[in-house]
């Protein structure tokens, strides 16, 4: 008989007999978790001195399936723990930059004088007999050129022919001191072979006589003058405005800008004024927007600023309208060389209209203004052919933007696919090229060249 002290209290026996139990099973039973490290209670006194080591953050593992033991995804880096845990977070907005820092690939040209290679251009009129333009026979041409006594050129003589007692034709020599006469553009009649010519400038008079023969002719004004060494310079640019230039127009505007800068830190500096004229088409807010010359280059990039390419719709667009502002609608200066350089890529209206752009290269001859139409992207043959009428018969050049390959917009590049002769010209950015177009008139005008 046992004591009583003994005897095992009952819950001390089921303990037992579940170990034995699990022995006689083979299981191993799973090591119990550790108990967890409790922190002695600290007094008042220890809690005001001491503070607690702060919690490390927990070092994640990848997202396990559910039970599974595998540890969780890493804890997300500084600047990204918020949007990890769900927080809320005012996002700080991005440094503000200006649209127009985003530099786009510079502009690139070409340029083709077709009074120059005037038989490449005759050629290039009969491979063009398909296109929608207002044709004229300009086969026969004279250039006269107006000298002093000095053999220098003289800029703005009046030069006019008469058939009898009829005027047939007005000009103005522009730099280099000449003026073009296209009997045909002039609706001259065939039976006029002889043409009494009077050339003036100042007190200065000259006659002679221009024979049909197709040789140029050349009249010495002996006492004119020379241009001053600090002469005076117009530029004024025409800018089509319509939706279709949307693409380019801020890259053109800017362009436009920066030129304007170039020219007006020109040493010697000319007396330089500089003018704006937009068009767009029939029925759009405006037909035409005329800003006169200035002389304040601030200005003048101000009122470019605004313009905004918008309207059009159809391909053809108000550019008789515009032309013919260009030259009548502003104040140009006496004795100044005079240019505008039209940038647009669309044809005309060909059907009747009030005025049309040849009444403009017209009254450019008489005003002696040259025109150097630029060729935007997506010229069309149309486009090209009625750019190239207005440079020839106005004596200016034909330029246009090229691009790469194959292609008539898009990124710059090398090639065009105008109807030019490759080896007739060289690629150039495009402020490059009109800067060295304005030096150039300038110099022709000084009797440089």
């Amino acid at each position: 008989m046992q004591s009583k002290g003994s005897t095992l209290p009952p819950h001390l026996w089921l303990v037992l007999i579940l170990a034995l139990l699990l022995t006689a099973c083979g299981g191993s039973a799973a090591s119990p978790a550790a108990a967890p490290t409790v922190q002695p209670a600290q007094s008042d006194a220890d809690s005001s001195s001491r503070q607690p080591a702060p919690a490390p953050i927990p070092t994640a593992a990848p997202a396990s399936s559910a039970g599974g033991g595998a540890p969780l995804p890493p804890v997300a880096p500084a600047g990204e723990l918020d949007s990890a845990i769900g927080a809320h977070v005012t996002p700080i907005p991005p440094k503000f930059e200006p649209h127009n820092t985003q530099q786009s690939p510079a502009l690139k040209a070409g340029m083709v004088d077709d009074n120059a290679d005037f038989r490449a251009y005759l050629d290039y009129l009969k491979r063009s007999s398909y296109v929608t333009a207002l044709k004229v026979d300009v086969q026969e041409r004279y250039l006269l050129t107006v000298l002093n006594r000095q053999q220098q050129p003289i800029l703005n003589a009046r030069v006019r022919m008469f058939d009898g007692e009829q005027q047939v034709f007005e000009g103005r020599t522009v730099a280099g001191g000449q003026t073009i006469f296209l009997p045909k553009l002039w609706n001259l009649s065939d039976n006029a072979q002889n043409l009494r010519v009077v050339v003036e400038k100042g007190n200065s008079v000259a006659e002679g006589t221009l024979t049909r023969n197709g040789q140029n002719a050349t009249f010495v004004l002996d006492d004119a003058e020379a241009l001053p060494e600090t002469p005076r310079l117009d530029v004024l640019f025409l800018l089509d405005a319509t939706g279709s230039m949307g693409d380019e127009i801020r890259q053109i505007q800017q362009t436009i800008a920066s030129i304007a800068e170039r020219i007006n830190a020109f040493s010697p500096r000319p007396d330089l004024r500089f003018g704006l004229v937009a068009y767009r088409d029939h029925g759009d807010d405006y037909v035409t927007r005329v800003y006169d010359f200035t002389s304040n280059l601030s200005d003048f990039q101000m009122r470019l600023a605004e313009v905004r390419a918008d309207g059009g719709g159809d391909t053809p667009e108000a550019l008789n309208e515009g032309l013919y502002e260009a030259i009548k609608g502003v104040t140009w200066s006496r004795d100044a060389v005079r240019l505008v350089f039209l940038v647009a890529d669309a044809p005309p209206h060909i059907e009747q209209q009030q005025v049309t752009y040849l009444d403009g290269t017209k009254a450019a001859n008489i005003e002696g203004i040259k025109v150097f139409p630029i060729a935007a992207s997506n010229s069309d043959a149309n486009a090209e052919y009625v750019f190239r009428q207005i440079a020839q018969q106005t004596l200016g050049r034909f330029v246009f933007l090229t691009y790469q390959y194959g292609q008539n917009s898009g990124t710059p590049g090398d090639t065009t696919v105008h109807d030019v002769d490759p080896d007739s010209f060289t690629v150039e950015r495009l402020d490059d090229l009109i800067v060295q177009v304005v030096q150039r008139e300038l110099a022709l005008a000084q009797g440089a060249l």
